[in-house]
């Protein structure tokens, strides 16, 4: 971690493909001196045990069990390895439903397969969600009810404010990426946005910036842009961010967590099922 880093609340990237890097190793290295707590997502369950040994080991990197909803009719067969794996990990992302295809079966198809993984996580009533709305968002949170127990982290969303009011009714979170605070219509949508559900992310390798694909550490540049839009200093905005996820952390944990201020993410409410749970428990 830079020298400069060390006494400001840490970075936060809670949506990051980093298998998808052309040198995964590289970013998690990374990742690691930066000391950047990292979700990183997955497309197909069938790839996740590739991202889970990439982050074995990892104080800040967490594996992200997913099926994005652009690849879920023609992965659909692989739902029972996603329901296989799920006890391996706290998080599940990317999943959610994408209506950029003009099908109306292939939409109803989408938003089975997701109301099938929402029915799971709801099940094991922990679970983080990192979750796709583009195009979709009405039906993306209302496939979410009104009693689903677990965290649901709004990723990159641009849908209409209507929708986005009923995601902040039902305790949703949003993620921000650099992508977004170079749009003013995204800027827009973020005023409505509760400054206590707002989290980072890059969507790398996805998202560019001037420099080639995001990688966790820009998440510096999505602050600079809401310290600004906050009238906040860019380290009380760092901090905001990492309370709102230390936070997040808290309330969807079990209550056999420890106890503690809100402001400092345990190692332990982090990796929290990452292992499989033991048989009879």
């Amino acid at each position: 971690m830079r020298t400069t880093d060390r006494k400001k609340s840490p970075l936060v990237d809670t949506h990051c493909h980093i298998d998808l890097y052309p040198d995964p190793e590289t970013v998690v290295q990374r990742v690691e001196s930066a000391g950047i707590y990292t979700i990183a997502v997955t497309n197909t369950p069938s790839v996740f045990p590739q991202t889970a040994a990439l982050a074995a080991g990892r104080r800040f990197i967490r594996p992200a069990l997913g099926l994005h909803p652009e690849l879920a009719t023609e992965r659909e067969r692989e739902l029972p390895t996603m329901w296989r794996l799920m006890d391996q990990t706290r998080y599940i992302g990317e999943v959610g439903l994408d209506y950029v295809t003009p099908s109306r079966t292939e939409r109803a198809r989408q938003r089975k397969i997701f109301e099938a993984i929402v029915a799971k996580c709801d099940e094991s009533s922990d679970k983080i969600l990192t979750v796709h709305s583009r195009r979709a968002a009405d039906d993306t949170v209302e496939v979410f009810g009104d009693s689903f127990r677990g965290t649901v982290i709004m990723h990159w969303y641009s849908g209409p404010k209507r929708a986005l009011e009923m995601a902040v009714d039902k305790g949703f979170y949003f993620s921000i990426n650099t992508a977004m605070v170079d749009s003013d219509r995204s800027l827009e949508l973020i005023k409505h946005m509760p400054r206590e559900r707002i989290l980072t992310e890059t969507d790398g390798p996805f998202v560019h910036t001037s420099r080639g694909p995001a990688h966790p550490e820009n998440t510096r540049e999505v602050i600079r842009v809401l310290a600004k839009q906050w009238d906040l200093t860019e380290q009380n905005t760092r901090k905001t961010l990492y309370d709102n996820f230390a936070c997040l952390l808290t309330t969807s944990s079990e209550d056999n967590l420890p106890r503690g201020p809100v402001n400092r993410v345990s190692r332990h409410s982090f990796a929290r099922r990452q292992t499989p749970r033991r048989r009879g428990t």
